[in-house]
């Protein structure tokens, strides 16, 4: 009996460990750069998701659960020029059908999207999303102005989008909830630390 415990920890374990890695820069230097091209340092604020959280997420933004496999460690990195705060960056992973789509989102000081790059995206519609069109669909919005975006089914997006995102809707929809959470968990995590930089 003893064993089959101890087998259950270090499963339970080893999903966290993996959580923590698709929710992760691989390159933060390089990539951050990317992002926010002024950059000189950027400094890193990591928080626990917890099931508080995950409770939070479910009730802001139902039928767009966190899985319990992302529970764990996340990291916001706040972006800097010598003293100057320029925005946040934050990794979100989003299941698809082309398996887990990461997305390294740059977040204004308003907590508005103001640009992302994929880290990892399997989609053969990727190039469609680096069109300035479809990128227009999540450049510049908050949570709120992203919200209004979803149907109301509260996992796609409306038609109008979908026809924005064209030939990429379904593309579209995973990185609107995506978004979503990214804006909603940079707000309810780290909201008020980040009013002291």
């Amino acid at each position: 009996m003893k064993k089959y415990y101890m087998l259950l920890i270090l499963s339970l374990f080893s999903e966290h460990l993996d959580a923590v890695a698709y929710c992760s820069l691989r390159d933060p230097v390089t990539q951050i750069k990317q992002l926010y091209p002024d950059k000189t340092n950027q400094l890193s604020i990591v928080k626990m998701v917890d099931d508080n959280i995950r409770a939070q997420v479910q009730v802001a933004l139902p039928r767009n659960d966190l899985h319990f496999s992302e529970l764990g460690q996340h990291t916001l990195y706040i972006v800097k020029e010598g003293n100057k705060s320029l925005g946040y960056v934050h990794v979100r992973s989003e299941q698809s059908e082309w398996g887990l789509v990461e997305i390294a989102w740059a977040i204004d000081k308003d907590l508005r999207i103001s640009n992302f790059v994929f880290q990892r995206c399997r989609s053969p519609k990727k190039k469609v999303a680096q069109q300035q069109r479809f990128r227009d669909i999540f450049i510049g919005k908050n949570y709120q102005e992203l919200k209004e975006l979803l149907n109301s089914d509260g996992v796609t997006a409306k038609e109008e989008v979908l026809e924005q995102a064209k030939p990429a809707p379904e593309l579209a929809n995973v990185m609107l909830r995506c978004a979503l959470k990214t804006l909603l968990l940079t707000e309810v995590l780290w909201g008020e630390e980040l009013k002291k930089y």
